[in-house]
């Protein structure tokens, strides 16, 4: 893959209903700026980024056109998003041309361009995960707990990842066969038997998916620390 540019996948069609707002939460706007554009900004000026396929809401394609025109975002592509993430990420799939793929997620607005270059410099493995460790007990229950698990042994995963294209629209077709579900694409790759490499995320890496993540993230945008 050396030189070789790559399509990058942003997904982008969630309308964040634990956000609390009445509007896709992608459009919530961190120092005046929507919060889906930022990454945007880090890939669309990288040399080696080919074309960005943004999957999106379906009823709010005209903002998103918009967004894109005010902040001379050119390599974006718009593609329908699916009902589910999975399908988000196997429709955008059928329009990479690259032989590796970066999907990231809008929901992760505080990458930084020596991430993501870090990222594609593991250009020989088929799947590249970014995780980072689980600072705090974990176990399964309901009512009552019922397993205890090791924490030193679990990860806690982030985006961006990158893969191996062909092999990951086999990892899609195989769980669409067999009616499978995932919330990332790295389990889908190991499910097909290929190797999952994990290598250091980021703390400062966070997911918007509650109120608090959006007050957390204004701060770290807005501190001098």
């Amino acid at each position: 893959m050396k030189n070789e540019s790559v399509d990058v996948i942003l997904l982008a069609a969630g309308i964040g209903v634990r956000t609390g707002l009445n509007y896709p939460k992608q459009f919530y706007k961190i120092n005046g700026k929507p919060f889906f554009i930022m990454s945007l900004e880090i890939f669309d000026r990288m040399e080696k980024v080919k074309t960005i396929l943004i999957t999106c809401a379906v009823d709010y394609m005209d903002e998103y056109k918009t967004y894109l025109e005010h902040y001379n975002i050119k390599k974006a592509v718009l593609i329908e998003g699916g009902t589910t993430r999975q399908q988000s990420v196997y429709n955008a799939l059928q329009k990479v041309t690259s032989s590796k793929v970066l999907i990231h997620e809008a929901a992760r607005p505080l990458i930084s361009q020596e991430f993501v270059e870090e990222i594609l410099s593991y250009e020989d493995e088929d799947a590249v995960v970014p995780t980072i460790p689980i600072p705090f007990t974990v176990s399964e229950g309901d009512e009552y707990m019922t397993q205890i698990l090791d924490r030193q042994k679990l990860k806690n995963i982030q985006l961006p990842q990158l893969f191996n294209t062909q092999e990951l629209l086999k990892a899609h077709e195989d769980a669409i066969q067999n009616n499978f579900e995932a919330t990332e694409d790295g389990i889908l790759m190991f499910r097909i038997g290929k190797q999952v490499k994990f290598v250091k995320g980021r703390e400062s890496n966070i997911k918007i998916t509650s109120k608090i993540d959006i007050l957390i993230v204004n701060y770290l945008v807005n501190s001098n620390d």
